[in-house]
């Protein structure tokens, strides 16, 4: 995945339904999210593991804050959509107060058009 496409609007799709803008400054990153109950804040920092990108960082809204780990995939041809893409995000999340993983932290970007 090119480091640009992380970039711009994701729909957050686990834990919570809502709609999150990243935007990158080297290997960090900051976003916003909300939706109509929840609005909060994520920063992290952008790692290679082998070809997979890593974004580790820390989540926080009003319901709470923790971490977060998640692997962003090679852009994928987006079926029956000529000249589109979908890139996806997959996780884990947890709080603050936990030592285990709570669950599955997941989005995908709004389409992008292949250049």
């Amino acid at each position: 995945m090119n480091l640009s496409d992380i970039e711009g609007v994701w729909i957050l799709i686990k834990p919570i339904q809502a709609e999150m803008q990243l935007a990158r400054s080297g290997n960090s990153v900051s976003g916003t999210y909300h939706n109509s109950v929840v609005e909060g804040t994520i920063e992290g920092t952008l790692t290679a593991e082998g070809e997979a990108n890593i974004l580790t960082g820390k989540w926080r809204d009003q319901l709470g804050a923790g971490d977060f780990r998640v692997a962003f995939t090679t852009p994928l041809e987006s079926e029956g959509r000529p000249n589109r893409v979908r890139c996806v995000f997959y996780g884990k999340w947890k709080h603050s107060k936990n030592r285990d993983w709570n669950g599955v932290f997941e989005g995908e970007k709004k389409e992008l058009a292949i250049s």
